[in-house]
């Protein structure tokens, strides 16, 4: 099963690092990180999201490498088939980590 929503816009606040700006779009997504697990591997967009996510971590950050590893460790895969300005959620990109 799988969700298609909305890409939220990707933003940081004055203070935050470079890493914030992908965090702030999970969090824009639903993730909860006070009681909840993220998995990034299950979580896809296009292109010119990923870029945007990238460019926008640059910025603040001038090393590509460390953008890219991070990318490459934490941020959404790009997906073709999923349509311009969308996010595509798998089933279980979020686990619920509160006690039962």
């Amino acid at each position: 099963m799988r969700t298609i929503v909305n890409a939220p816009s990707i933003r940081h606040e004055e203070g935050q690092r470079a890493g914030d700006i992908l965090l702030n779009f999970y969090h824009d997504l639903g993730w909860d990180s006070k009681t909840q697990t993220l998995d990034p591997t299950k979580v896809k967009t296009t292109r010119s999201i990923y870029y945007g996510i990238r460019d926008a971590m640059e910025e603040l950050c001038p090393d590509p490498v460390t953008v890219g590893m991070c990318m490459v460790n934490s941020g959404p895969s790009v997906d073709e088939s999923v349509e311009g300005g969308k996010v595509c959620l798998h089933e279980g990109w979020l686990i619920d980590d509160s006690p039962h």
